[in-house]
């Protein structure tokens, strides 16, 4: 009974063809009026399924035909229709025959699953069909007026989107229409139409014998709206051309006449070659370099032209590729204009420091306007920094910055501007035509080059000081200046700031105040290892870290002279191999008597404490050995005041012996790893050149607590062991930590390592400064309530002052994407069953990740308004 109501179901579906095989079982035609027309449908394992129109051809379509024993007679064509969506997998995709199969199963097919096409892509067939018939409609004669075409016994429409001269051409021969004078050929709008929009992407050779015969997706499927069906001029007469609004004639506003009505053009996509085309045409001067695409106001009346692109050398503007006539993709404030010959341009900074630093101006048609920075980047800064001369350079790389020196005044003369970084002036680069505004003064586009007369330039500064290598730290963030909380300022940072100044290290940091107060206060806080080359490069925390006592500024006293002696390979300036310089070239220095004595001198002249270790490098670098030896009582000042030996000339450019190394108390001793952050994550410890674990032995919360506190990390709220099963160090078994320590190092151990090969237990924490953000309630993980982990639980974030710009970024560090909004909060009454960590995130340009943004302080709670997000990208 129940294979008689199957069978009865598929026999007034349509006709049904059996292939017994691995593949295809059975084909079948669905929702035609009879049985040689409709949904291709395939039944695979069992299950019906529709096919994916995409890769699907006519060849396809006669192999589908011949299988349902449907032959063409004389007149009739088979063609790809859609016939609506249907529902289940679409298992079949990519599908290719060659037209002589037997079965589709004999074709070349892909059969995955999943989100690969969507039903209103399911393929159809007509295998018997009355042809198409073609008419013009909306005009004011039969040979111009909306292309609408006749399939299945209904008039409907042809999609006008990417609609050229060479898809007019064909329409006008099938027409029988005078096309002698191929310029007289146009695409034109003439309004929207009704029924169906029957061709979409059609794409003409124009020898073709009829618009139905050239490329395009199969009948009937598509997006196109209405309001772009195509049109065609079959003899439009000639058009006209003028610039207006200019000082001359040979600069304007372009505007053409169409129709025997004058009209404008769409400054979309505009550039200098397409200027060059109307200057040629127009008989203007054009050996000159100055042809520009610039602005000369809006116009009025119909806007003509669209998406024009020229190569350059078209002897008009109507041999260059556009969209068809009268169909605006813009309004009147994009009207296009022409300078066939006008002054240089000219560029400066300004409201900097220097001349090398500042807010972005040009000089264009006599008056001075800024740059958007949408799309600005480093490319784009170095263009500028070239050309003003201030491209400096540091290890082979220019420095330049893009950053914001607050809003300018005047027009905006250039908008989108992409470089590729070898342009001589920035508007070599490509961007749109001159002086349209679609960002306003709030993004105006900034740039820090290095200075070639000081070598300085950078986001800092010291201020407050009679000596340029000391002051109190002062950084600018959406052009102001302001300076850094001291509260987590430490040895590490100052050195990398001090290198980034070109003031060799960092000495001391004064008491906070010392070199006055401030009246802005970045809550911006800094964890360097002390190897970064500038503080943009070290890990930075804002959120939740809102206020800061005016007197509690960060302050450095830098030595001001570049170092002759450096740790290399270690986890600071303060740990690893040790390096000196001579004769303008870094080299070894070997381990012959080298001792704890010799290291404090390296710690003393660094300024990095007492030393804690000195020891040899089992495999020692191949570079140029500059001392063999050094002995050191180990109050000198300075590594040259040590008794030194110098190797033999032939033993001056081997590895004879082994690399000298140091690790001073001011160090890094210790990292997490291997977990979602900074403060989270499996224990190491660093010591004698390289990094092992912590053994898990006696692993507690004291133990924990020392690492968090060491790590700036807070306390320990999870301090746990993970078993491990690989070859490695162990270090610091049996450690017992009283839990008051400054540093790990200083706790009890039995041993400092020992090798343990196969499974091993080793320490792991959370600290309670970890930070982690998930988006939960939502269809998939890029959607949802906005949760933040911190000090052990998920909290919830209220939506009071949550901005695109903010959504964007949290979208960005999910994987889910660049882009996202930010939704209407929820509003609920379980605010108190979990934690609210924060509210106003403000996230600026410059930041990273959510943790850099500024925000309130942790756990205040005012307000009951989830911030919830939806990225742009699905998971």
């Amino acid at each position: 009974m129940e294979g008689s109501r199957r069978l009865g179901a598929v026999i007034l579906l349509g006709a049904v063809i059996g292939v017994i095989s691995d593949g295809i079982e059975e084909v079948r035609l669905v929702g035609g009026s009879g049985p040689c027309e409709g949904r291709v449908e395939v039944k695979i394992g069992g299950d019906w399924s529709t096919v994916c129109e995409d890769d699907w051809d006519e060849k396809n379509t006669d192999v589908v035909c011949r299988q349902m024993g449907c032959l063409r007679g004389p007149g009739q064509n088979a063609r790809v229709s859609s016939f609506g969506a249907g529902t289940g997998t679409v298992w079949l995709t990519s599908v290719t025959c060659n037209g002589q199969e037997e079965t589709l199963n004999h074709c070349k097919y892909s059969t995955e699953s999943g989100d690969i096409c969507h039903h209103k892509k399911d393929v159809g067939v007509i295998c018997a069909g009355e042809l198409e018939e073609k008419r013009l409609a909306g005009g004011d004669n039969e040979c111009e007026g909306r292309v609408e075409v006749k399939h299945r016994g209904q008039w409907g429409t042809v999609c006008g989107l990417d609609w050229y001269t060479s898809n007019a051409l064909v329409v006008c021969r099938h027409l029988g229409c005078n096309i002698t004078n191929e310029l007289q050929v146009k695409a034109a709008s003439f309004g929207a139409g009704k029924g169906k929009v029957w061709l979409h992407n059609v794409k003409c050779e124009g020898d073709e014998t009829a618009v139905w015969d050239c490329k395009h997706r199969m009948w009937g499927s598509g997006s196109c709206k209405h309001r772009d069906d195509a049109g065609v001029f079959c003899s439009g007469g000639p058009q006209e051309l003028r610039l207006v609004g200019g000082t001359c004639a040979c600069e304007g506003r372009l505007e053409v006449r169409h129709q025997g009505q004058w009209g404008t053009v769409c400054g979309d996509y505009w550039s200098d070659k397409d200027a060059a085309v109307i200057c040629r045409q127009l008989g203007c001067d054009t050996s000159s370099a100055e042809i520009k695409a610039t602005s000369f106001g809006p116009g009025a009346g119909k806007v003509w032209f669209s998406n024009i692109v020229c190569t350059g050398e078209e002897p008009n503007l109507w041999k260059c590729q556009h969209q068809m006539w009268g169909h605006p993709f813009c309004d009147h404030e994009q009207d296009v204009g022409v300078m066939c010959a006008g002054e240089p341009e000219e560029v400066k900074l300004v409201d900097g420091k220097n001349e090398c630093e500042g807010r972005l101006m040009v000089r264009h048609r006599g008056q001075w306007g800024t740059v958007c920075g949408y799309y600005w980047g480093v490319k784009e800064a170095t263009v500028v920094c070239n050309q003003l001369g201030c491209g400096g350079h540091h290890e082979n790389d220019i420095q330049a910055k893009a950053v914001s020196f607050g809003a300018g005044t005047g027009k905006i003369w250039l908008n989108h501007v992409k470089c590729i970084g070898q342009e001589s002036a920035i508007w070599e680069c490509q961007h749109p035509m001159w002086g349209i505004d679609r960002c306003g003064h709030k993004n105006d586009v900034g740039v820090i080059c290095e200075d070639r007369r000081t070598g300085l330039s950078s986001d800092f500064k010291l201020v407050n000081s009679s000596q340029r290598c000391s002051g109190r730290v002062e950084m600018m963030v959406a052009g102001k200046w302001g300076s850094i909380c001291g509260s987590f300022w430490d040895l590490r940072s100052a050195s990398v700031l001090c290198r980034q100044l070109q003031c060799g290290s960092a000495v001391s940091l004064p008491n906070e105040g010392h070199f006055g107060k401030s009246d802005l206060i970045w809550t911006d806080e800094f964890h360097c290892k002390g190897t970064e080359s500038n503080l943009g490069e070290c890990t930075k925390m804002a959120f939740g870290k809102n206020t800061c006592p005016d007197w509690a500024t960060a302050s450095v006293i830098c030595s001001g002279k570049m170092e002759s002696l450096h740790l290399v390979g270690g986890t600071s300036h303060c740990d690893g191999r040790v390096e000196v310089l001579q004769n303008s070239s870094w080299g070894r220095v070997t381990d012959h008597q080298w001792d704890i004595k010799d290291a404090q001198v390296v710690c003393t002249q660094l300024h990095c404490g007492e030393a804690i270790d000195s020891f040899s490098l089992e495999r020692p670098s191949h570079g140029a050995i500059k001392w063999d030896s050094i002995i050191c009582q180990g109050n000198e000042s300075d590594l040259e005041e040590c008794l030194k030996t110098q190797p033999k000339p032939q033993d001056a450019s081997t590895d004879i012996g082994g690399d000298a190394g140091v690790i001073c108390s001011e160090s890094q001793s210790v990292q997490l790893v291997e977990g979602p952050g900074y403060c989270a994550g499996t224990v190491q410890v660093y010591q004698r050149g390289e990094w092992a674990l912590v053994s898990g032995d006696s692993w507690t919360s004291a133990d924990a607590d020392v690492v968090c506190r060491e790590l700036r990390c807070g306390r320990a709220i999870n301090a746990t062991t993970v078993v491990m099963n690989r070859a490695g160090n162990v270090w610091l078994k049996d450690l017992r930590c009283a839990g008051h320590e400054s540093k790990l190092r200083e706790c009890l151990s039995s041993s400092w390592k020992h090798m343990v090969s196969g499974e091993k237990q080793v320490a792991r924490l959370v600290c309670s400064e970890s930070m982690d953000i998930r988006l939960v309630g939502g269809q998939n993980r890029c959607e949802g309530q906005l949760e933040v982990y911190y000090n052990g639980s998920w909290g919830w974030v209220c939506n009071n002052a949550m901005t695109a710009h903010s959504a964007s970024l949290i979208c960005k560090q999910l994987g889910c994407g660049s882009g996202g909004i930010y939704q209407e909060g929820v509003v609920t009454a379980d605010v108190d069953a979990a934690p609210s960590w924060v509210e106003f995130i403000n996230c600026r340009h410059r930041d990273r990740f959510l943790g850099e943004c500024p925000s309130s302080a942790l756990g205040k709670k005012n307000c009951n308004t989830k911030a919830r997000i939806q990225c742009t990208q699905s998971a």
